[in-house]
């Protein structure tokens, strides 16, 4: 059986639900823009938290069977995407994701 990380490989602009470790789930969300780096796996998701819409990443290992749903603490400004994933310094876990699941 596939581990998280690699399953998350496959899911580049597809609606997604994420369940998490505390139970609970988002969803359908899109998963855009997989990457993968070395042995780690990211990726770029909107999120709605009190009304107001942002972006968000989730991120782990390849190997991972738990990834990390991953917020920014403050306002940052980005070229592009890359550089988005890649600022490690703006970012909290939120929640650990322990499943994806789509439809397809």
């Amino acid at each position: 059986m596939a581990t998280l990380g690699t399953k998350l490989v496959q899911m580049d602009t597809v609606p997604a639900v994420l369940h998490y470790a505390d139970g609970g789930q988002d969803g359908p969300l899109e998963i855009q823009h997989v990457q993968v780096e070395d042995n780690t796996v990211s990726a770029v998701i909107h999120v709605q938290a009190g009304g107001t819409q942002s972006l968000a990443r989730i991120t782990g290992g390849l190997d991972d069977d738990e990834l990390k749903l991953e917020i920014p603490t403050e306002p940052a400004d980005f070229d592009s995407v890359e550089a988005f994933l890649a600022a490690d310094d703006i970012f909290e876990t939120a929640k650990t994701i322990v499943d994806i699941q789509t439809d397809l």
